[in-house]
């Protein structure tokens, strides 16, 4: 099973995010989140990024300002659409007639619903986790989407330092889309483009 994550692996939402980021901040009259707070918080968890967004206010009223960014960005998203990154298309299908395939974000499941409905690749994945719809963790979702499907030797596939660590938390092997938003990290497993993945994945699976 092959199992990626969204931003930065398969699409940059970047400016949908930065947009609905500063709507809700204009409306609640809140300090604006520059566009680099919002690249360099990509990969972290719902809780780590609101934090790391709003650091002055306290948890719960960040945490409820939070949802309503993600609820406001995947609203932009469902009406400009975003930036899949080129392949990305063409690599699922063919992977999905050999793999089972699926997706697991630190965002919650409508996030990926959202994906899903702008890529048309609804019919290609077998399986998701939001991360945050359910208050785990990447690893555990890792974990979790993985013993839901009897898989014993499972890949992830994730742009930053952070997936890599929650990716061994599950005991799957991890591969670096270095194309996305962290190259700061050596990985063991890694890929510049999206295209060169399948190539990749045989060789894992055949080693």
């Amino acid at each position: 099973m092959i199992i990626f994550d969204l931003d930065g692996t398969l699409w940059n939402t970047l400016d949908a995010t930065y947009e609905g980021a500063n709507l809700i901040c204009a409306n609640l009259k809140i300090d604006q989140v520059s566009k680099e707070k919002i690249a360099n918080g990509m990969g972290l968890s719902f809780s780590d990024i609101a934090k790391y967004y709003m650091p002055k206010l306290d948890k719960k009223v960040r945490e409820q300002i939070m949802e309503q960014i993600i609820a406001k960005t995947r609203e932009i998203i469902l009406k400009k659409g975003a930036s899949i990154y080129n392949g990305v298309n063409d690599v699922i299908i063919n992977l999905s007639k050999k793999y089972k395939l699926g997706i697991v974000t630190n965002n919650n499941n409508e996030y990926v619903k959202a994906f899903l409905k702008v890529s048309n690749l609804e019919n290609y994945f077998n399986c998701y986790i939001g991360a945050a719809s359910y208050n785990l963790t990447k690893g555990d979702a890792i974990k979790k989407l993985l013993d839901a499907n009897n898989i014993t030797k499972g890949i992830y596939v994730g742009d930053t330092k952070k997936d890599m660590l929650e990716t061994e938390k599950a005991n799957a092997t991890f591969i670096h889309a270095k194309y996305g938003f962290d190259q700061s990290f050596v990985a063991k497993y890694s890929i510049n483009d999206i295209k060169e993945l399948p190539k990749l994945i045989n060789k894992i699976y055949n080693s």
